[in-house]
């Protein structure tokens, strides 16, 4: 592709017709080989009045010379979903090296990578292998090596709440040469590893569910000791955000390890409707006039951490910042009976004023125009 450009460039200074792209607004696109991937935020019925419908979170390919040229209604055949989500899992991102396209999705706020050939053509997608089988409490992120070299090797670095991040040098055609569904097949070696910023041994990292008002399931992570009494004396730390498609999961926090880790508190966080965790039906989920349903979801969690015997409201404490600090400023009007402490963060509070404030116009989407 490159040296076709290069070779473009010396024959004409003129640029090539540019050609409208016929999807969504709200749709994002990519190309890969000769694919054209549309990753949809939205119900997409590209060929009208013909009742196949994408879901929104999907990623969806077509062959990008039939798209541009033909456009969308008249590829019926040509679409093949790559990703489509569930009530439980969202598409993160796509990567590639030379001959194989790397996924990466998450379900049940737990990473998951899949690996596809790509043929010699540049128009099909085989699925060939994956990470772990399972997916993994943990945050993981790929990248080619070298995107011009034609090489399959890629960076590869995770870690998660108890674990720093570490580096590793990965090949995507070992994904091919053996079975095993448990390891990261594809890691040639491990190039950096950080240091440990404070004391882990011992804690471990647990995900359960609490049912919201309405019955939905809201997942939240649990970082302790081992074998904690359950005697309601525990001092807990609730984070939550819930907004924007921002996902929360499994980082490295150094400062929250030495601060409250180390000194024998809990750290929970809630994975609450607003974020991006199940991808853009988990976010609109909680917009506008739907926003109460993201308080509903971090009461829900608060009540089940005191269910549980791991605290009580006295020991419970809970810390959000700017959308965040809006739902703490909820969360000390609705179930100030909840919680024994409250750190409201930089806080979003004006909520008659705040489209006049600063940015605020531009967070309307969001919350509804006053």
């Amino acid at each position: 592709q490159a040296e076709h450009l290069l070779a473009h460039s010396e024959q004409t200074t003129e640029p090539p017709t540019f050609v409208p792209v016929d999807i969504q607004d709200d749709a994002d696109m990519s190309l890969l080989g000769n694919l054209m991937l549309i990753s949809l935020r939205s119900d997409w019925e590209p060929v009208p009045d013909s009742g196949t419908v994408y879901k929104r979170g999907s990623l969806v390919t077509v062959p990008t010379r039939d798209f541009l040229e033909k456009g969308a209604a008249a590829c019926a055949e040509l679409y093949e979903i790559l990703f489509e989500p569930t009530d439980r899992t969202a598409y993160e991102y796509f990567t590639a090296t030379k001959n194989y396209l790397i996924l990466a999705t998450m379900e049940n706020v737990k990473s998951k990578l899949d690996f596809y050939k790509i043929d010699e053509t540049g128009t099909k997608l085989t699925p060939v292998g994956t990470g772990p089988a399972i997916p993994q409490i943990r945050d993981c992120s790929a990248s080619p090596l070298d995107p011009y070299s034609g090489s399959d090797d890629f960076w590869f670095s995770t870690s998660d709440y108890i674990t720093p991040s570490s580096l590793f040098l990965a090949n995507a055609a070992k994904v091919e040469e053996d079975n095993d569904t448990e390891a990261d097949k594809f890691i040639v070696q491990k190039v950096k590893e950080l240091p440990d910023k404070y004391n882990t041994d011992g804690l471990e990292v647990l995900q359960e569910m609490a049912t919201s008002k309405d019955g939905t399931q809201i997942p939240y992570f649990i970082v302790k000791k081992k074998n904690v009494e359950l005697n309601g004396k525990n001092p807990t730390m609730l984070y939550g955000y819930g907004g924007f498609e921002v996902s929360l999961g499994p980082r490295y926090v150094a400062t929250m390890g030495v601060s409250w880790l180390e000194r024998g508190g809990i750290y929970v966080e809630a994975n609450i409707r607003g974020g991006g965790e199940f991808g853009p039906s988990w976010h609109q989920a909680g917009l506008k006039a739907n926003r109460n349903k993201c308080y509903e979801d971090f009461i829900a969690v608060g009540e089940h951490l005191v269910e549980s015997g791991l605290c009580k409201p006295k020991t419970l404490a809970i810390r959000g910042g700017s959308n965040g600090g809006l739902l703490m400023g909820n969360m000390y009007v609705m179930r100030p009976d909840l919680w024994g402490a409250i750190h409201c963060a930089v806080p979003l509070l004006d909520m008659q004023r705040y489209h006049k404030l600063l940015a605020g116009a531009s967070w309307m989407a969001e919350y509804g125009d006053p």
